[in-house]
């Protein structure tokens, strides 16, 4: 059973927050990069994404993601992944960026590639 936010862990929250926004941001002009170069990749994924949400404590949510373009909720989807966004695209030619998915969302659901 999860356990409520603690003052300590509330407090941490800043200094994470600052810390993953410095690791995803782009090295400066003329440094070494923060991490190695990944090379984006893509996959098929036929069915449905599911967006999950926590509105309130002990109450959560699930929408099926749908094409913005036809309204396909099923895919098949291309996925591509940039390591900072993910991209799904849509049989019927439509690409988004704007579907709301966390990474570990999408990446719970693809095979193993």
């Amino acid at each position: 059973m999860a356990a409520p936010p603690t003052e300590a862990g509330e407090a941490l929250l800043p200094d994470l927050i600052a810390l993953f926004t410095t690791l995803a941001a782009p090295s400066p002009p003329g440094t070494v990069p923060r991490a190695p170069v990944i090379e984006p990749w893509t996959v098929r994924h036929a069915g449905p994404f599911r967006r999950h949400g926590r509105p309130a404590p002990g109450v959560w949510t699930a929408e099926t993601v749908a094409c913005p373009g036809c309204g396909r909720t099923a895919g098949p989807w291309t996925v591509t992944c940039d390591w900072q966004l993910l991209t799904l695209g849509c049989p019927c030619g439509t690409v988004t960026r704007d579907h709301g998915l966390s990474f570990s969302e999408v990446w719970l659901l693809l095979p193993d590639a």
